[in-house]
C-alpha cells in the first residue's frame, strides 16, 4: 500500500501534525495501520502487553519483527505505549510456541547415529574407558545396532537401551584392562567387573542395590546374545548370575520405597505443592523466575497423576501433548524395558490437570488469549517443558527437577500412585493405578504398593483385632489393660 493512501485513512488525521510522521518507513506505517484496525475491531480501549502480542501474532509477519517495526512507529505517534509494546516483546521467548525466531521442532532424520563416534575435549572417565576405545568388533556391533540391524540371535534394541549397554561395556572395558586382563565377554572378565561394581555400590550411602547389579548383567547379556561371539559356557555363567541378582532383588525393598517413607510424599501432597509453585510463579518479580515455577508446578502436577517413565516425560505439543475437545490429552508411547515395542497410552486430562498444562502455555499472557495460545502452541509444536529462553532442555531436566521439588526420584511417580490409590480405595484402587501406570502383571501392583501399604493393613487389622477384642473383655479387665499399656509407654 502507498504512504499517501494510508496517511488517508480517518484514524490518521489525528496524526499528521506530528514532526517525523513522514519520514516513517512504510512498513512502520503499516503496522502502525494495522494496529488501529485491530483496536477498532476488537473495540479496546487501554491495550495490553498481552493484546499486543496477540495482534502480533495475527500480523502475518514474525511476531517480534512485527513488534520491532510497530516500535518504530509508536516512537513518533504513540510514545506512551512504547513501555506496553517492549513488554509484548518479553512475551516471546526464542523458539517458543508463536514467538521471536520461532523454528519448527527438529525431526529425527535418516542420517545414521555412530554411538561410539569420538568427542573433542571428552571428560576424563575413572572407572569405564570412551567408546571409541572399545575392541573393534564391539563398536561394530553397537554401530549395527544403532541402524535398527538385527544381531547373531537377538534384535537392535531401542536407543535409550543401547546407550545403557554401551556404558556397560565401557565399564567392562575399563575393569578388565585395571586387572590386566584381555577385554571380552568371558567369565573371568564379567566376574571382575562385577566384583568391582559390587565395592563401588557398598560404599555408598544406601549401600548396594540388587537392581543395579541385575540391570548391569542385564545389559551384558543382551549384547552377547546379540553380538554372537560368547561360549557357551560363558553364557551360562551370564544367566547364573543374573538369576542370582534377581532373586537378590526380590528380597529388597527398592531403594524409591525407603526414600518414599522418609520423605512422606504422597500425590495429594505433590499437587498441593504444585499449586504453591503456581501461586508464586503469580506472585515472582522477573519472567524467568515466573516461567521457572510454572514449569516445576507442570512438572510436579501432571506427572504425579501421570506416571510416565523418564523417557516418555518430554511432551510434545501437537503429538503427544494435544487440545482436543476441550481437553487435554496425554497421547503418548510408553517405552518399558524389556518390551521391544513402545505401548500407546492415552490419557484424557481433567481440568483440575490440565491446567497445569494451560499455565505453562499461557506464560505472561492475559487468560483471555489462552485458546489462541493453547491453538498455536499445538500447531507449532516443540517441547512443553522448556528453558526460560526457549531452548528445550537435556532428557534429564525432568526428572532432575522433580526430585528438587519433592526429595524422591521421578520413578517414584508410580509407587506414589500405587500406594495413595490402594490405601484409600483397595483392590479397585490398585487397578486403577495398574492401568494409569500402564501396567499389567498383579505383581507388579503388589510392588509398588511398597512398605507403606503393608504397614497400613497391619495397622487396620491390628485396629480391627482391638476393637473386637473390646466387646469381649469385661470392663474392669480392659481399663486394667490399658493403664499397664499407658504405664509401659511413660516409665523411662
Amino acid at each position: 500500500m502507498r504512504r499517501d493512501r494510508i496517511l488517508a485513512k480517518p484514524a490518521w488525521q489525528h496524526f499528521l501534525h506530528l514532526e517525523g510522521l513522514h519520514d516513517l518507513s512504510v512498513p512502520a506505517l503499516l503496522a502502525a495501520d494495522q494496529l488501529f484496525e485491530d483496536i477498532r475491531a476488537t473495540a479496546t480501549t487501554s491495550p495490553t502487553p498481552s493484546d499486543y502480542a496477540a495482534w502480533a501474532q495475527r500480523s502475518g509477519m514474525e511476531p517480534c519483527t512485527w513488534l520491532e517495526t510497530l516500535t518504530i512507529a509508536a516512537e513518533v505517534i504513540l510514545p506512551s505505549e512504547l513501555g506496553n509494546i517492549a513488554a509484548a516483546r518479553r512475551l516471546f521467548r526464542p523458539t517458543s510456541p508463536a514467538g521471536c525466531s520461532a523454528t519448527s521442532r527438529q525431526k529425527v532424520t535418516g542420517s545414521v547415529w555412530d554411538p561410539c563416534a569420538r568427542v573433542q575435549s571428552p571428560r576424563a572417565r575413572r572407572v569405564s574407558v570412551h567408546p571409541w576405545d572399545l575392541p573393534e568388533r564391539w563398536q561394530a556391533a553397537l554401530r549395527r545396532a544403532a541402524q535398527g540391524l538385527p544381531g547373531e540371535k537377538a534384535a537392535a534394541p531401542s536407543g535409550h537401551i543401547l546407550l545403557r549397554m554401551r556404558d556397560k561395556l565401557c565399564q567392562l572395558a575399563w575393569a578388565a584392562r585395571e586387572a590386566g586382563l584381555e577385554i571380552g565377554l568371558t567369565e573371568p572378565v564379567i566376574r571382575t567387573y562385577l566384583e568391582a561394581l559390587e565395592a563401588r555400590l557398598r560404599a555408598r550411602e544406601h549401600g548396594i542395590r540388587w537392581a543395579t547389579l541385575r540391570a548391569t548383567v542385564e545389559e551384558l547379556h543382551r549384547f552377547a546374545r546379540y553380538v554372537g561371539e560368547i561360549s557357551d559356557t560363558d553364557l551360562r555363567y551370564l544367566r547364573k548370575r543374573l538369576g542370582q541378582y534377581e532373586l537378590l532383588e526380590k528380597g529388597q525393598d527398592a531403594l524409591k520405597f525407603a526414600a518414599l517413607l522418609e520423605t512422606g510424599n504422597t500425590t495429594l501432597g505433590l499437587l498441593d505443592r504444585a499449586d504453591a509453585l503456581l501461586t508464586r510463579a503469580a506472585r515472582a518479580k522477573t519472567p524467568a523466575t515466573r516461567h521457572r515455577l510454572r514449569n516445576a508446578a507442570a512438572i510436579l502436577g501432571l506427572y504425579s497423576i501421570v506416571p510416565l517413565r523418564n523417557a516418555d516425560a518430554a511432551l510434545i505439543l501437537g503429538e503427544t501433548l494435544i487440545w482436543q475437545g476441550e481437553a487435554w490429552i496425554i497421547n503418548t508411547q510408553v517405552r518399558k524395558t524389556r518390551h521391544r515395542s513402545p505401548e500407546p497410552l492415552v490419557v484424557p486430562l481433567e481440568p483440575t490437570f490440565g491446567r497445569y498444562v494451560d499455565a505453562v502455555v499461557q506464560g505472561d499472557f492475559d487468560p483471555r488469549h489462552l485458546p489462541a495460545l493453547r491453538e498455536q502452541a499445538c500447531a507449532s509444536g516443540g517441547p512443553l517443558i522448556r528453558h526460560a529462553d526457549g531452548s528445550p532442555p537435556s532428557p534429564t531436566h525432568i526428572p532432575r527437577v522433580f526430585r528438587e521439588q519433592t526429595g524422591n526420584s521421578f520413578t517414584t511417580t508410580r509407587t506414589l500412585l500405587h500406594s495413595d490409590q490402594a490405601i484409600s480405595r483397595g483392590e479397585q484402587g490398585t487397578r486403577d493405578a495398574m492401568v494409569m501406570a500402564h501396567q499389567t502383571s498383579p505383581q507388579t501392583a503388589r510392588k509398588y504398593q511398597a512398605r507403606r501399604v503393608r504397614q497400613v493393613a497391619v495397622e487396620r487389622v491390628q485396629g480391627a483385632a482391638a476393637e473386637r477384642r473390646a466387646t469381649l473383655l469385661p470392663t474392669e479387665l480392659l481399663t486394667a489393660i490399658q493403664d499397664l499399656n499407658t504405664n509401659n509407654r511413660t516409665d523411662p
